[in-house]
């Protein structure tokens, strides 16, 4: 890996503090909660790639520009429609491309920010392929930028290994067979490689399911769509489908789970999603150990 590989220049961490990016963090929390579905895919990706990028050399500020590039690499789905964001079947072709027009988007928002230009190419191109299939651009092999690669292959199995509303999120085994066959032809062989080796040691199952450290994502008991579980475990929380409300209990084997308040349900001020810049913190200031 070429460390002054454009994608991934230098940047101190006290950027997340500069008030444009912090809108930009904001933004694309309120995206991902647009999808009951996606609950903390944004913090998974970055974690999976902040672990694969330091597995291939990257340390210190360029591994935080991954992570950042890495978390905000979905902002331009603002841009896409609802019907079309949340469709439970396989999107028509000019559905497709409203979807698929979400990297130019997001290359496009990031460019406007000082602070984020040089991630911008992770926004635009985590969907182009190895093989030269992708898009928007069909670039291949070293043409598409380092941290976009990484980035693609931790957006591809987060996708496979979460819950949508068409099937359940995959074993992670299986998933990561899937990306094995995707060896040099949607990712570049040497990540793949580098990924597989995480899955072997098992450095990936603190991340799968969860939507931060040790906060499994849990399922509405009524309806069926991810739940993200508080912070504070002592806190409510509510499914934004049925706006049912519920503690969260977890016993002495670990295992967790959601339990009504007699079918009590949330006020609309329930329903708002707030942005949670702690476990932000978290997430760029720790370390790249698999159990940070």
């Amino acid at each position: 890996m070429n460390p002054d590989d454009k994608s991934i220049k230098m940047i101190t961490n006290p950027v997340i503090y500069d008030a444009g990016l912090q809108h930009l963090l904001y933004m694309a929390q309120i995206v991902e909660a647009r999808d009951p579905y996606t609950a903390g895919h944004l913090w998974r990706v970055a974690r999976f790639s902040r672990l694969l990028g330091a597995r291939l050399g990257l340390g210190g500020t360029d591994l935080f520009q991954l992570t950042l590039g890495a978390y905000l690499h979905d902002l331009g789905k603002v841009t896409v429609p609802d019907q079309v964001l949340n469709k439970k079947g396989r999107l028509e072709s000019g559905e497709l491309l409203q979807m698929q027009a979400h990297s130019l988007a997001g290359y496009r928002m990031l460019t406007r920010y000082a602070q984020a230009r040089e991630i911008a190419v992770l926004a635009r191109d985590h969907h182009e392929h190895w093989d030269g299939c992708g898009y928007p651009q069909q670039l291949d092999t070293t043409d598409i930028a380092t941290g976009a690669r990484i980035v693609g292959l931790c957006d591809a199995f987060d996708a496979m290994t979460s819950n949508r509303p068409y099937r359940d999120g995959m074993p992670l085994v299986q998933a990561l067979e899937l990306i094995r066959e995707a060896r040099s032809v949607q990712f570049d062989p040497a990540m793949v490689d580098a990924f597989l080796a995480l899955g072997e040691e098992e450095m990936l199952l603190h991340i799968v399911g969860h939507s931060d450290l040790n906060r499994p994502l849990l399922v509405c008991p009524y309806c069926g769509p991810v739940v993200e579980m508080p912070a504070d475990e002592q806190s409510a929380t509510f499914c934004r489908v049925c706006t049912g409300k519920f503690h969260v209990r977890r016993n002495k084997t670990g295992r967790v789970w959601l339990e009504d308040f007699d079918t009590v349900h949330g006020g609309p001020e329930d329903m708002i999603a707030e942005p949670d810049m702690a476990h932000l913190s978290g997430l760029f200031e720790g370390g790249s150990s698999g159990g940070s």
